[in-house]
Parts: structure tokens; sequence; C-alpha cells
């Protein structure tokens, strides 16, 4: 495989799930040659969904679909139908990135080759959707601040000992979070008492800007798993506009609603300003956040979930008084 043994590799990585079972042909093979060599070994392959074809060195240097073997005449060359430059990764790729990688590419098996491009064999359809199931629980539980499930581990079989070192650190960072949330509004008691109404409102905007947050935060952990040469400032000014537009949409049609049911402008005013503003700050929330948590090498799935909510929470209430406190 390489220098590094695969006894040595972590336990995550693509280079221990490959299968070798697969159909391999050389460069300078012909159809015919392929339907041969199906036809003798086909029930000792583990798939044949494609043909991996080799150099003399064993460098993966190209691959097709067993389809084409219907396209072309017996005497046509494998080195004029394989397309080149084919997509692999490396034995040591995180076997997440693997999945990812299947799924944005639509293959249904994703090749695997050592450091110098000798091919390793495949990661097949199968263990793909596994790992992608895995991965899934496991992003779930990191972003409830589970942060050491195992997801073929029943919850049951958990000690409670483990179960509350677990989930109490997250939980009292959010108990901490929402006394100073509570304290916050406190600060502008002379504001709700001049309206009420502006209490029962609080639940929405901090909801509202949630929302968007957690929507943000799915797609930054989903672009950092599977682009690591992301460019943030392009992603940034993407979602600025997306969240821009979505805040002047929503705050609208909750203005508009407000002065029908309340028929009071002011406070429809004071809605949906300090709703548009809540919810254009779930870009720090959202997107720094988890950024950050990346560039110091903390899993952003694990950590920006109860992190984040709490800081958006807060920016939400100062944005929302701040704002009912200047129309009042």
């Amino acid at each position: 495989m390489s220098n590094e043994s695969p006894l040595t590799l972590h336990k995550k990585a693509a280079g221990k799930m490959i299968t070798t079972k697969v159909p391999i042909v050389s460069v300078g093979a012909t159809i015919s040659d392929v339907k041969k060599l199906l036809l003798k070994n086909t029930k000792q392959y583990d798939t044949i969904n494609y043909i991996y074809v080799v150099n003399k060195k064993g460098k993966f240097v190209g691959v097709f679909s067993v389809k084409e073997l219907f396209a072309h005449t017996k005497t046509a060359k494998i080195a004029q139908i394989m397309k080149r430059d084919p997509i692999g990764v490396r034995y040591n790729t995180h076997r997440e990135k693997a999945a990812e990688l299947a799924l944005k590419s639509n293959i249904k098996a994703v090749p695997v080759v050592n450091k110098t491009g000798l091919f390793l064999g495949v990661i097949e359809n199968d263990d793909i959707m596994e790992i992608l199931y895995e991965e899934m629980q496991e992003d779930i539980f990191h972003s409830a601040g589970v942060t050491k499930h195992k997801s073929k581990e029943s919850v049951l079989a958990l000690p409670l000992k483990i179960s509350l070192k677990n989930r109490i650190p997250w939980l009292i960072i959010g108990l901490f979070g929402g006394l100073l949330a509570s304290k916050i509004v406190g600060h502008f008691e002379e504001t709700i008492a001049k309206n009420l109404i502006l209490a029962t409102f609080i639940p929405l905007i901090v909801y509202m800007a949630d929302a968007t947050k957690i929507q943000m935060e799915a797609f930054m952990i989903r672009e950092l798993s599977v682009n690591s040469q992301m460019k943030f400032s392009k992603y940034f000014f993407k979602q600025l506009s997306v969240v821009f537009l979505l805040a002047i949409i929503i705050s609208t049609i909750l203005m508009g609603m407000s002065a029908v049911l309340h028929q009071d402008l002011q406070i429809s005013m004071i809605l949906g300003i300090g709703l548009f503003c809540a919810m254009m700050s779930s870009l720090f929330s959202g997107m720094f956040v988890p950024f950050f948590f990346s560039k110091i090498n903390i899993d952003p799935a694990n950590a920006s979930g109860p992190i984040a909510t709490i800081f958006q929470d807060i920016f939400s209430i100062i944005i929302y008084f701040v704002v009912a406190t200047a129309l009042l």
C-alpha cells in the first residue's frame, strides 16, 4: 500500500473499507479481453459496476462503465473509451469524505489509491451507504452535544455515568446562556413596560433567527466536510445574498400580518426591522462559528451546534430590544 501499513491507518480511513475483488484491466486491453475476463471471474467480484484500468506499473489511469462493453465493437481499445483522470481518493482519506465524493460525483463505487497512484481497490456502494448512515447519526448526536456517541451502541447499554458525562457539559453551557439571555431581557424592562405586546414576540424572533442559523450551519458544515479548499469569502457573500432576501421576505410578511392583527404601525415596524436584523445576525453564528472551530481542528458538528445557538439567542434578544428602544 505504501510505507504505511493498513494496520496503522485511522479506523475511519478509506483504506480500511476497500475491496480488491473488482475487474481490473490493463490500458492496452480490448473490449473482447474485458468480456472474457468478466465471463471467467464474475462470481469472484464483489461489484462490477465499473471496470478499472491500470498501466504497466499498476497506477490507476482510467475507468469505464460495464455498459460501455455493449456500445463498442470487440476490437475497440480500452484506452479509447475509458474516462481519463478518474475520480478517486487516497487510502488515508477520511471515509466520510470518500462517501460524500460518491454522492457529489454520482458514482456507485469510490476508487482508492496510495500516495504514488497505485490502484488499491474500491469502496463499494453498500459500504458508502453504511458510512453515510453512521456519519449522519454521529453528526446528529454531535449537534446535541453528545460527543462520544457510538452509532452501533444502544443508548440503553451505556452506563449512567457515561451518559451524564457526555451530555451535561453542553447543557450547563446552555443553562448559563439562558440565564444570560434572561438577564439581558431584564435590562430592557422599561421598553417592555411601554408596550407589553413586545414580550409576546420574543419566541418568534428568536425562533426565526435560530431556524435561519441552523439551515446555514448545516450547509456550512457539509461544505467544510466535502471541500477542504473552500473559499470562505466567496461562500460568505453567496450566503449573504440568500439570507438578505430571506430576511426581507419574512420580515415583510411579519410586518403585514402584525399591522392587520394589531392595528399598530409602530409595533409592526419594530417587529419587521427586529426580525430582519436578527436573521441577518445569523450569518455570524451560522457561518463564522463552525468555520472558526474547523480552523482550530475542533469538529464543527460537535461544538458549533450548542455554542452557536447560545450566541444567536443572545444576539436576537439584544437586537430586538435595541430596535424597540430606538423606535418607541
